[in-house]
């Protein structure tokens, strides 16, 4: 009889790890609970609590009351008959220039989908032409806006989430760390991270794994949008840089991937065009709207002349 292991949480995460645990431990039934697929137990807490307890393994990210009725990971933890906590992995020290637009209960898009540059978005609303906005992306006012020092506070920031949720990071973090830049955008990890937190928690479970690497048979789903490490910044953290963007789609497909990728200006020129019929989109950005009310950044997010 094939041992179970349930993944639960309420993020685009819990689906892939869900995947690279099913690679990894074969003769597993996987079961992946989200919202999306919760309905699978009638939308009934107790049918879930049923399911933890009888599984050998229960792998759980945090998440708050309400995504899954009114369990919560301490519920889960109760009934599970092997626990093991995992971190969501959100790490802006790669990507710092990414910002969500909410209004309304919903989300502004943008052609990077809900991402949105905020020197864009800045640029827009100071009026700025193409070419002023993309020479807004220099040194200069990187490090004048905090672009170039978020390493160590991310860091400590993701460490300290995974202990309050019961898990160490430590190890880990420094191997990701050692393969360069280990996220897609702020919030989608590449593939290996999240195969290194399926494997470590088969480990801690004592399930035999796969030696065979998840990345090198399987796709990366989370890796539908790719926001570029900017050069100066790849510089200081010590991996490679670019300014190529990589628009949502929907499935994979190489010879659509490969053709869809854009350069900064196209981003920039694709991000004005939408933003004109939301010409007070900065009003709902709070760092926008910070860096409005400073004379002292006004003065550094000033377009290169020439």
């Amino acid at each position: 009889m094939a041992r179970r292991i349930v993944v639960v949480g309420n993020n685009c995460q819990v689906a892939v790890l869900s995947g690279c645990l099913g690679f990894l431990a074969p003769d597993a039934r996987i079961a992946s609970v989200e919202p999306a697929t919760f309905p699978q137990f009638e939308s009934d807490p107790r049918r879930l609590l049923e399911a933890v307890a009888e599984a050998e393994l229960t792998v759980c990210f945090p998440f708050e009351a309400g995504a899954l009725g009114d369990l919560t990971p301490l519920r889960i933890a109760e009934a599970a008959r092997l626990y093991v906590p995992v971190p969501t992995i959100v790490f802006p020290a790669f990507h710092p220039d990414i910002v969500y637009i909410a209004h309304k209960g919903g989300l502004f898009g943008s052609p990077m989908g809900d991402y949105h540059s905020a020197l864009i978005v800045y640029g827009f609303a100071r009026g700025y032409s193409v070419e002023e906005i993309v020479s807004l992306f220099r040194t200069e006012v990187f490090s004048r806006i905090g672009y170039l020092d978020g390493w160590f506070t991310n860091r400590d920031s993701l460490l300290a989430m995974s202990r309050a949720h019961g898990s160490n990071l430590d190890r880990l973090f420094a191997g990701w760390m050692r393969r360069g830049c280990f996220m897609h955008t702020i919030n989608h990890p590449k593939l290996f991270v999240l195969a290194d937190l399926a494997r470590d928690a088969l480990a801690r479970a004592e399930i035999p794994a796969r030696t065979a690497a998840c990345e090198d048979y399987l796709p990366d789903p989370l890796s539908g949008s790719v926001w570029p490490v900017y050069p100066e910044i790849a510089a200081r953290l010590g991996v490679p840089g670019s300014t190529t963007f990589k628009p949502p789609l929907g499935g994979l497909n190489f010879l659509v991937d490969a053709g869809r990728c854009i350069e900064l200006r196209t981003m920039v020129e694709g991000s004005l065009a939408i933003y004109a019929h939301t010409p007070k989109i900065a009003a709902h950005c709070d760092r926008v709207q910070s860096w409005l009310a400073s004379a002292e950044i006004r003065d550094t997010l000033v377009p290169v002349a020439g």
